[in-house]
């Protein structure tokens, strides 16, 4: 597993030209949203007026200047890392989005609408997983270690999110939540999109979990079996850096102190699940729908009995247990629970009212 693939390395000409290129960039895509807006109401402007009229596209842009700067590009080299974890987020993201507006059009969906959508459960996936492990660990966030420094400056460490601190069933509450706002405010039926939608989460999370398993968070328990795929996380690892910061440190470190004693990849094993979950979802429930969100209720139910399982496995005490079973547990229960909610419902409406698959 390797937390950071490579670092890029640019001598000054070149990352100066990167943080202009960047501010451009960021400019022009305020400018577009903000003359998108005008042009619904009927209004028409040019760029240059969208770039010099609209206050938003300035502080923008004043905005990005000042964090470029304070972070060396405009006056030296830049060193930037490329993390394995941010890196599969971004590749899950691009091919869930491409197959959920592929999806959308085969089934005489607003494909254009889907894609927009992305961006707005991206968002709100990243947001609402935040909130759900601060809220599980609310003291290490607002207690006596409540802000840390990055390049002299002081942050709240609720900012931090380079020390990992990401839930996915945070992501997807906030995800869901963000979806039926969306839907709702432009009249997309929920049901028919989430059907759409569910095998490009879980092919998405395939790709999540592969990162998880780069960065070494979400990592596994103490195991010692004879197992093969048993793994042994470097120092540079959340995983390792969590054990050295326990009392227990001695029992969870190799004797040489340079890995982790070998823990279960609890990675790989959700990733591969979720990896069989899109072809059964894909090869199996959906050429065989009957009803509206018996796609989205196989998958819910599904990936509770496989987070569930996971769970059994898991080693990192940071994501909470309450009552002898972990927060995940007890929110897999609830997640179940929707799925045969959703599936009962569904299965009603569709007895009284057939629907085409």
């Amino acid at each position: 597993m390797w937390p950071v693939l490579f670092t890029l390395t640019l001598p000054a000409p070149l990352a100066k030209l990167l943080a202009v290129l960047l501010v451009v960039t960021l400019a022009l895509g305020r400018a577009w949203a903000f003359r998108r807006r005008l042009a619904k109401r009927g209004e028409r402007v040019s760029y240059s007026a969208a770039l010099w009229d609209d206050k938003g596209t300035l502080a923008l842009s004043f905005l990005a200047l000042g964090v470029l700067w304070r972070f060396g590009m405009l006056d030296g080299m830049l060193r930037l890392p490329v993390h394995t974890y941010g890196l599969m987020i971004a590749a899950g993201f691009i091919v869930g989005s491409s197959l959920a507006q592929r999806e959308a059009r085969r089934q005489g969906l607003d494909a254009e609408r889907v894609g927009d959508l992305a961006f707005v459960i991206l968002v709100a996936a990243l947001l609402g997983s935040r909130l759900y492990f601060v809220a599980v660990n609310y003291n290490d966030y607002f207690g006596e270690n409540a802000f840390v420094v990055l390049h002299g400056m002081r942050l709240p460490r609720l900012l931090a999110v380079w020390e990992g601190g990401l839930v996915f069933y945070g992501g997807f509450i906030g995800a869901t939540l963000a979806a039926g706002w969306y839907m709702h405010r432009h009249a997309m039926r929920f049901l028919p999109y989430a059907d759409a939608l569910i095998p490009s989460v879980a092919l998405g999370h395939f790709f999540g979990r592969l990162g998880c398993f780069g960065a070494g968070c979400c990592w596994g328990a103490v195991s010692h079996a004879h197992l093969p795929w048993l793994t042994k996380f470097p120092p540079t690892s959340l995983a390792y850096q969590s054990f050295v910061e326990r009392a227990n440190a001695a029992e969870l470190l190799a004797p040489d102190r340079l890995t982790t004693l070998p823990v279960h990849p609890t990675q790989l094993y959700e990733s591969l699940g979720e990896l069989v979950l899109f072809a059964m979802l894909t090869l199996f429930v959906k050429p065989a729908k009957r009803f509206h969100g018996q796609v989205l209720a196989a998958w819910l139910v599904g990936y509770a009995v496989l987070r569930t399982a996971v769970e059994l496995f898991r080693g990192d005490v940071e994501r909470g247990v309450v009552a002898g079973l972990g927060v995940g547990q007890w929110t897999s229960i609830l997640v179940f629970g929707a799925g045969m909610a959703v599936w009962g419902w569904g299965r009603g409406r569709a007895a009284r009212a057939p629907v085409a698959a």
